[in-house]
């Protein structure tokens, strides 16, 4: 099958080392690995692109704030549709697969130019986030064309079922289907033990060490840990990602006189998770109180795959795929007390929490691998496509 993966989003790169990169190369990889051709139009990133698959990468505009980047962005979209879109209608897809974005649905001009299915791929409505947490200008020009992409494609694919009934409310016609996001199984087939990586990591070696991966935004929640590590004396909190809050909350850790037990190691290289993680005696993921939390975490899955116990709130995808396992403590969110009583309980029982933690593993590695994820969207195209010949 011939794949056009469509991504216009400007701020979602390849190569790049946020989650949605890594995202975006993860599927196109696996994709490819199972045989499929694949072309992937987007943006570049630093450093050559991935191998195993075609690409017709265009480069980022450059920087700006407020409504200037909005109008960049559309004005990027249509650059893309110019400079890309004779590549892709020469390679005569079987299916346009297109990542949403913010003011984005190019890919439903490419899949009319080739007749192929439109199958737009949804991790979040994008229009409402930006609103809350970005500033939105162009709200309602970037709502319709979210709406427009969204209920005229032939399938949604989203990341989890709280998203796919979100998604139901603004488009109820045509079909929606749940693929999770899921795990490098090859990265973490193989790790190094704990006192090795925290030598790699210059991490104290016999401190007990709890750990987050990911970018430091309001909806990730890392206030509460930070509150949450006043009540863990002697515990060390390592964080590996960056992002606009990263002031604030050094800040925060200042004021309440935690700062010395933070190790802040910034964005590592994705190869170097795996590592960061094996340094680690637990992870955390502690989500706030959300109204619509809808997320399928990259990190939850890695954490799983890495072995490692996991304190996690309480919420959504997490409440499913953490309940009921002996690694695991499900807390509420936004509640310091309760999520440094998980780590705390976890600590004390680390032999055994570890060794539940073996087969949950396993099941990551096996179940929630890219491969399976792609093995999972092969069947959905197949049936778009059927049902585009029958139709």
């Amino acid at each position: 099958m011939r794949i056009a993966v469509v991504c216009s989003d400007t701020g979602i790169r390849l190569p790049g080392s946020k989650g949605a990169s890594l995202h975006l190369a993860a599927v196109s990889n696996a994709l490819a690995g199972l045989g499929h051709e694949v072309l992937l139009l987007g943006v570049a990133g630093e450093g050559p692109p991935p191998a195993t698959f075609r690409t017709r990468l265009l480069p980022p505009p450059a920087r700006s704030s407020g409504v200037r980047d909005e109008l960049r962005k559309l004005a990027f979209q249509r650059q893309l549709l110019q400079q890309g879109g004779d590549e892709v209608r020469t390679f005569a897809p079987d299916i346009v697969y297109e990542r949403t974005s913010l003011f984005g649905g190019i890919g439903a001009r490419l899949a009319a130019d080739t007749g192929a299915p439109h199958v737009v791929e949804i991790n979040a409505l994008l229009a409402e986030e930006a609103t809350r947490y970005r500033g939105l200008r162009l709200q309602r020009l970037a709502r319709l064309r979210e709406t427009q992409t969204v209920r005229e494609a032939d399938l949604r694919v989203v990341v989890s079922d709280e998203l796919a009934r979100r998604v139901a409310v603004l488009a109820p016609a045509g079909p929606t289907e749940v693929v999770e996001n899921g795990v490098d199984d090859s990265c973490f087939a193989s790790l190094p033990g704990k006192q090795e990586a925290r030598r790699m990591l210059g991490l104290p070696p016999d401190t007990p060490t709890i750990g987050f991966s990911g970018s430091l935004r309001p909806w990730h929640g890392l206030r509460s840990a930070l509150e949450a590590l006043t009540a863990l004396p002697g515990v060390v909190l390592a964080v590996a990602g960056s992002g606009p809050l990263r002031a604030e909350l050094e800040g925060v850790a200042k004021s309440l006189q935690v700062a010395d037990r933070i190790r802040w190691l910034g964005q590592l290289d994705h190869d170097r998770v795996p590592v960061f993680l094996s340094a680690l005696d637990v992870a955390i993921a502690p989500y706030p109180m959300l109204p619509d939390f809808s997320f399928s975490p990259l990190k939850v899955y890695e954490y799983l795959a890495a072995g490692l116990p996991i304190v996690a709130s309480d919420v959504g995808t997490l409440s499913r795929l953490l309940s009921d396992r002996a690694s695991c403590r499900l807390v509420p969110p936004s509640d310091p007390a309760a999520l440094a009583w998980g780590v705390a309980d976890l600590l004390a029982n680390l032999p055994s929490a570890r060794a539940a933690a073996v087969p949950a593993r396993a099941e990551a590695l096996r179940d929630h691998s890219w491969r399976r994820r792609a093995e999972q969207l092969t069947q959905l195209f197949s049936e778009a496509t059927a049902h585009a010949l029958a139709g």
